[in-house]
């Protein structure tokens, strides 16, 4: 009843606005403790089955929320919905928690940072928005900022994993660009609705392949399962309504340098963990702190 609540809220938000910088905090806050619900998910179920559920549930959560028979769509506008939804919910879902079955999420998450980048680089490149200096340097101190957060001398990583990591990257790229340019007349609900319920689809029928088997009367089956709905629901559902809103009030780049902010949340749960700080890590809070800064400057 608690996320109906938090889904219901949202909905209601239509002619409320929140400050960029809040929904670029509450985003990180919510993204970055996906990676560790994604890790509890994988202690019972295959990182396929985390994966259809994830997009399974989300796509169901916004169903009641959206006035389906008022929903008219220009032609053609169907395509761009279901390639929004694979490109920035379904086909990252499923790299994401394969890649963390070899890689630590803290350089999942650093790894992340090369969202604006690619947003970037699409937008300049396929769709002609203009480029721009200073967010293009801003998009580069982000990138170093997550990298100083989780670099340590004995990291280990699998290239083939963490090129994974870099493919999703680039669909949430392509994805941002999509629903910037493309989606930008719908409202937010209905650009996250349609797409989750389209992959939603898919991710059922992957289920069924799966073999999915649920003991509830195991304590981590539970676990495991509350993780991916929470998952579902908070980190997917919820969280793209605000992304989506996020996107239409400012600029591509800028939505997505909340992928800098995710290795933070990342060390603030070690913090919690009694995990020291170094001052690479420092440092890295304040390049990623200038390079905010620098995107928001601009709106295209």
């Amino acid at each position: 009843e608690s996320f109906v609540g938090i889904l219901q809220s949202l909905t209601k938000m239509k002619n409320r606005t929140l400050h960029p910088y809040i929904s670029l905090g509450i985003l990180a806050l919510i993204w970055g403790s996906s990676f560790i619900l994604m890790k509890e998910g994988l202690k019972i179920f295959s990182s396929y089955q985390v994966s259809a559920m994830r997009i399974s549930f989300a796509g169901l959560a916004l169903l009641p929320f959206v006035n389906w028979k008022k929903v008219h769509l220009k032609k053609g506008d169907l395509k761009y919905f279901a390639i929004s939804g694979f490109t920035g919910s379904a086909i990252p879902a499923f790299l994401f928690t394969a890649a963390q079955t070899k890689i630590s999420s803290s350089l999942a998450g650093a790894l992340n940072g090369l969202t604006p980048l690619f947003a970037l680089l699409v937008g300049v490149i396929f769709l002609k928005v203009e480029f721009n200096k200073k967010k293009f340097l801003g998009v580069l101190f982000g990138l170093v900022g997550a990298l100083f957060l989780v670099y340590r001398q004995d990291m280990n990583y699998d290239i083939g994993y963490t090129l994974l990591v870099v493919l999703a990257t680039l669909l949430y790229g392509i994805n941002v660009n999509i629903i910037k340019h493309k989606l930008s007349d719908y409202p937010p609900l209905l650009v996250s609705a349609l797409p989750l319920a389209i992959i939603g689809l898919f991710g059922g029928v992957v289920l069924l392949f799966t073999g999915l088997h649920i003991e509830l009367a195991e304590s981590q089956h539970i676990k495991s399962l509350l993780a991916v709905i929470i998952l579902a629901i908070v980190g997917t559902a919820f969280s793209l309504i605000l992304f989506n809103k996020l996107i239409h009030q400012t600029n591509a780049v800028f939505a997505t340098s909340v992928t800098y902010l995710i290795p933070i949340v990342a060390l603030y749960w070690g913090f919690l963990a009694n995990e020291a700080i170094s001052l690479n890590q420092i440092g890295g809070l304040l390049f990623i702190i200038i390079a905010i800064w620098m995107i928001r400057n601009d709106k295209a």
